[in-house]
């Protein structure tokens, strides 16, 4: 008898084959394929449901129970319905389904004979709609693929159909940071990071807004689209039947391992920027991170995924993650480069020490950094006659600016994930052979201001890159790191 079920591989489900077979012998269910303890456990129920429900468990024979593929050690929280069912219909007490095809049995089962469906069911297992799953009580409302319910053992000639039924997820635009209101640069940075998808470094004193700003930019992200909706939710499993959805914000504390950024584990299980993808990643308080976590953000950074391989198993999580940094420069909070303040206690050679800590290739690959001022004001309504404006504004402006975009044929393609020969084609080749001859001092600055500068662009909705934008886009992506690296 062979028949198929579900075993857990990483974070999904995946279908195995399961072949049963009668043999002379005790009593008694061995397992082969390198079972784990939950499956080795299932024995002592599965011969008490088949019991209790009034059937015969094989006398003076042996059920050997194979899983295949063989090699690989497998986990499973409802294969004890696959093998009970799988007894009873070689044994005959059961007559066996005609047809099997796309047919999957996976169940719990109770001492009694009932049968519950897992949890892990209707959310990790990716199926087509012709797919059908034998299973118990149902956990789970919604379910994209068929199922067929049974409560008890003996019902399994006649299980109850249901239709597929897909889970509703709204997508609900965030309000926080809409009513603030933010100067010309700080809605600047804003706009450009939720505009092109920028990786953000905010550094500044204590108390200026850095967090504040952070905070702010979900609410301006471009609302997810379909595709990305199944990938969010295929990683963040905790969403429920009629939660709001929105792209994923993921804040971790600085006492976060570099375990639990990346991932890991056997098997190996997606970390903090993988459960960011298609979202934001806040590190506030850069520097409290242990220095391992900052170097771990150099691959998923520049790549948008992470390998993981522990033993014999490997995997590729996806982290297209916006990764949004914050840091104060000075152990007492107020040191700003080339702006000495009252309120520091420290010396600059102090002030120097402590900012060391910033990984120089990890901050390389921010695109965008921006020094906050100490005076932050926020939520007065005067502030709009000093040039102040609200979040709500700078969404609309960027709102304008994803409508051009798309009318160009680029809708959802962030720039800052576009690559570099591709922006090469779109600037003003004169400007750039004869006028602008610059040290950039890495490939990635250059790389983040014309990304920077194409975004400049599309908020001024023109095709080509002009000077200015480079010029603009400089003030931003260079000159600051500069600052940094001099640190006068």
């Amino acid at each position: 008898m062979k028949l198929k079920s579900l075993v857990r591989e990483n974070n999904s489900l995946v279908p195995v084959e399961v072949e049963i077979t009668l043999l002379p012998g005790l009593p008694t269910i061995q397992f082969l394929g390198l079972p784990d303890q939950i499956i080795r456990e299932s024995i002592h129920r599965i011969k008490s449901a088949i019991r209790r429900q009034g059937f015969e468990f094989p006398k003076a024979q042996q059920v050997f129970v194979n899983i295949r593929p063989n090699h690989l050690k497998k986990s499973s929280r409802g294969l004890e319905l696959a093998v009970a069912a799988g007894i009873l219909w070689e044994t005959g007490e059961l007559p066996a389904p005609v047809s099997q095809d796309n047919y999957y049995i996976y169940g719990e089962l109770g001492l009694s004979g009932e049968v519950f469906e897992p949890e892990d069911l209707a959310s990790d297992f990716d199926a087509n709609e012709n797919v059908q799953v034998l299973t118990g009580a149902l956990s789970s409302v919604c379910c994209p693929f068929a199922r067929r319910v049974v409560h008890e053992l003996k019902e399994l000639l006649q299980p109850q159909f249901h239709e597929p039924q897909m889970k509703m997820l709204s997508v609900e635009r965030p309000q926080e940071g809409l009513d603030i209101y933010f100067n010309e640069r700080q809605a600047t940075v804003l706009t450009l990071a939720a505009l092109g998808g920028h990786s953000l470094l905010l550094a500044g004193p204590a108390g200026s807004g850095k967090t504040t700003l952070a905070k702010a930019l979900p609410a301006l992200l471009a609302e997810p689209r379909p595709e990305e909706v199944l990938e969010i939710k295929k990683i963040n499993k905790d969403l429920h039947n009629g939660d709001s959805l929105w792209r994923p914000v993921i804040h971790p504390h600085h006492s976060s391992t570099p375990l639990s950024l990346v991932g890991g584990g056997v098997p190996p299980m997606p970390g903090e920027i993988s459960r960011a993808h298609r979202g934001i990643l806040i590190l506030d308080e850069l520097l409290e991170f242990d220095p391992k976590v900052q170097e771990s953000l150099r691959e998923p950074m520049e790549e948008g995924s992470l390998r993981i391989s522990r033993g014999s198993r490997a995997i590729r999580f996806p982290a297209v993650a916006q990764v949004i940094a914050t840091t104060n420069l000075c152990p007492c909070g107020d040191y700003t480069p080339g702006m000495r303040s009252r309120g520091c206690r420290f010396s600059k050679f102090r002030c120097g020490s402590y900012a060391q800590r910033l990984s120089g290739p990890v901050v390389d690959r921010f695109e965008i950094l921006h020094f906050t001022e100490h005076k932050f004001r926020h939520q007065r309504k005067d502030m709009e006659d000093d040039g102040f404006v609200t979040g709500a504004a700078i969404l609309e402006k960027v709102e304008a600016a994803r409508e051009w975009q798309k009318s160009q044929g680029r809708g959802g393609v962030l720039n800052s994930r576009r690559s570099l020969a591709e922006i090469e084609k779109e600037f003003d080749r004169f400007f750039f052979e004869h006028m602008f001859s610059h040290d950039f001092g890495s490939r990635r600055r250059y790389q983040a201001t014309l990304r920077v500068a194409r975004t400049f662009a599309d908020l001024d909705g023109m095709e080509i890159i002009q000077g200015n934008h480079f010029d603009r886009a400089l003030d931003i992506t260079w000159k600051p790191f500069e600052k940094l690296k001099r640190w006068d």
